[in-house]
């Protein structure tokens, strides 16, 4: 196992990674506009000023020659500094805003395991019914609908409409931190990130567990004796996880870009608000410092699903 993991990073993530960061600083840098240009609160710069802060930021480079020192950058540790006027380190603004984007996060990806595998089950056990048809149904529209549509229509309806819960932010100065107060302002925005993954969680279970349903060890069991619920629980739902755990690889690095957007539909103050402020401003350290990020989280992902999947089924080894 450990000969794989170290060939899957050295032989197959190094060199995405790689590829990946030199498309992308090559798209961003041949994008129109300039980051000088885009200073906030520098009106009116005359073209001698932004040709020595284009100098000093290193902008009059050739492209090779500016990704080569990003990269040197990146191999010490290092993700260079804020194009901005603060100057500021990108790892010190990334760490500043990552434990909001967690906690979303980890709270879509929460509300989606809890409700997306259970429906599933319950979707297949009671196959063909009223209940079966009404997950595939709802399941269809969360898949379908787009988030930041969903995120507004929620906004409208439970922020605007009742005044049941807030409509964005995270917390006003000097209010106390309480669990119902978590609650309340992860509620909405988790929801509206966790919806797609939610219903692709109960679809993917639900077509799981009725094609281990029929398999010959299952009719083996119930000819036991056993009941349907030993059946369905004990001998069916663990080889039914399997494909589940290959999708789980994929989850938690798409949730994470996906909070993008659901960020900035809530005025959330995590990772998603600033990549936007970034790409605005053409701020290519941060744009690859997030980017490099999510990058890196994907190619985690389907690596621990790959082992999720080895343990979960002893039969499976990878050499």
């Amino acid at each position: 196992m450990w000969r794989y993991i170290i060939r899957r990073i050295v032989v197959q993530g190094i060199p995405v990674l790689l590829g990946f960061t030199f498309l992308l600083y090559l798209v961003i840098t041949i994008a129109p506009g300039s980051p000088v240009t885009h200073l906030r609160g520098v009106p009116n710069i005359d073209e001698e000023t932004i040709a020595r802060r284009e100098a000093q930021l290193g902008l009059n480079d050739s492209f090779p020659v500016q990704y080569l020192k990003w990269l040197g950058r990146v191999l010490r540790g290092d993700l260079g500094l804020s194009f901005d006027s603060s100057r500021r380190p990108v790892a010190e603004l990334i760490m500043e805003r990552m434990p909001a984007t967690i906690l979303l996060s980890l709270s879509s990806i929460i509300l989606a395991w809890l409700i997306g595998i259970p429906v599933g089950i319950l979707s297949a056990r009671y196959q063909y019914s009223v209940l079966d048809y009404t997950v595939t149904f709802l399941a269809f529209v969360g898949i379908s609908i787009p988030s930041f549509f969903f995120g507004l229509l929620l906004l409208y309806v439970f922020a605007l409409r009742l005044n049941l819960l807030p409509a964005g932010g995270f917390f006003m100065a000097g209010e106390a931190r309480t669990l119902l107060g978590y609650v309340k302002y992860l509620l909405l925005p988790g929801i509206t990130l966790g919806l797609s993954d939610i219903a692709g969680i109960a679809r993917y279970m639900r077509s799981s567990l009725l094609e281990v349903k029929g398999q010959d060890f299952l009719r083996t069991a119930r000819a036991k004796g056993l009941t349907e619920n030993v059946v369905v629980y004990k001998h069916a739902l663990r080889n039914a996880l399997l494909p589940i755990l290959t999708l789980m690889g994929f989850t938690i690095p798409f949730i994470f870009s996906g909070a993008v957007i659901v960020e900035n539909i809530f005025a959330w103050p995590g990772l998603g608000s600033l990549a936007i402020q970034a790409v605005n401003e053409r701020n290519y350290p941060v744009i690859m410092g997030i980017n490099l990020m999510f990058a890196v989280l994907i190619f985690l992902g389907n690596l621990v699903a790959d082992i999720s999947y080895a343990i979960a089924d002893p039969r499976i080894r990878y050499e």
